[in-house]
């Protein structure tokens, strides 16, 4: 009897598990699956009973970025361009020549240096009128006009007429500006247009000067052309041989429309502007004119009332809050 209940008993290997408790881990699983079965099977019937749709219906909606920018009022205004320069105060000067009168003959003395002053009348030198064959005796030379020596125009030994200037004599009268401009803004002078100029002695004041005269000649060696400003209201402290910095209107341009110069960008290779169209930007392409420091001329692109944008990161078509 013992030896058949031992044939009937099988030993379970040490650490396997029994078969009961097998069994009972295979059951669970087998639970758990069905009840995550049912529960996916029934989550939209229990999103319907409840009212509340488990996915929102539709795409999702995106809000556009609205972009804070500043803008300019494009009016018709008077464009100035102006250069700033160096010039010099000197004395105006009322010069003539200086002739011999009474003869012909050679030099053989010229009593004259530049910044003397001379009286009328006063001998200035001698002139030997002999010829070959023919002993004359010296002639005085008499300046027949007054005041201070320019320039000394003859020179001992030379032989002179009574048409030879001996030199230049002048006197010296209010005090202008005179200035060297280049060359290439020789088109945009007039007689007659303004400028201003400070002096380093009082550098924060400005005083007026008027084109006065435009030397027709330029100077081959620094291509520049001499100019000559009045001064509008002469001053005490201004003294001749000062070093002045001259600020002349070199381009002026009425009725112009002008923008910011930082509003220009470029796109593609041209010139473009953003401007205020509603609520969002437009790209403007556009021509452009003269410029100085800060402003530039547009001619053609724009009208009279675009508002330019001058301040935010805009392209084409970005919405756009005008700050003001």
């Amino acid at each position: 009897m013992e030896d058949e209940e031992k044939m009937n008993t099988k030993e379970t290997p040490e650490g396997s598990p029994k078969p009961g408790i097998l069994d009972r881990i295979v059951t669970i699983v087998l639970l758990a699956i069905c009840l995550l079965m049912a529960y996916l099977v029934a989550k939209p019937l229990i999103g319907k009973v409840s009212g509340n749709d488990a996915e929102p219906k539709g795409p999702a909606k995106t809000t556009e970025a609205v972009v804070n920018v500043s803008t300019y009022t494009v009016e018709p205004a008077t464009f100035v361009r102006t250069s700033t320069m160096g010039a010099q105060l000197e004395g105006s000067m009322d010069a003539h020549n200086l002739y011999s009168t009474e003869v012909a003959g050679t030099l053989t003395a010229l009593d004259l240096s530049v910044g003397q002053t001379i009286q009328a009348g006063q001998v200035i030198g001698t002139v030997d009128p002999s010829t070959p064959g023919e002993v004359y005796k010296p002639t005085a030379i008499k300046a027949t006009i007054g005041g201070t020596v320019y320039t000394v125009d003859s020179y001992v030994g030379q032989r002179i007429t009574t048409g030879t200037s001996l030199a230049t004599v002048g006197s010296s009268g209010e005090l202008e500006v005179v200035a060297h401009v280049a060359e290439r803004y020789l088109s945009t002078l007039e007689e007659g247009m303004q400028a201003t100029f400070t002096a380093s002695a009082w550098p924060d004041e400005r005083f007026a000067a008027t084109i006065k005269t435009i030397s027709p000649t330029v100077n081959t060696t620094n291509r520049t052309v001499e100019v000559t400003l009045s001064i509008d209201k002469p001053d005490a402290r201004l003294k001749e041989g000062m070093y002045v910095s001259l600020r002349l209107t070199i381009d002026q341009v009425d009725g112009a429309l002008t923008i910011p110069s930082t509003a220009l960008t470029t796109y593609l290779g041209e010139y473009v502007v953003y401007v205020a169209d509603g609520e969002n930007a437009r790209r403007v392409p556009v021509t452009l004119g003269s410029a100085n420091d800060t402003q530039t001329v547009i001619t053609s692109g724009l009208k009279a009332g675009d508002q330019v944008i001058t301040a935010g990161n805009v392209t084409e078509g970005t919405r756009i809050s005008v700050v003001k």
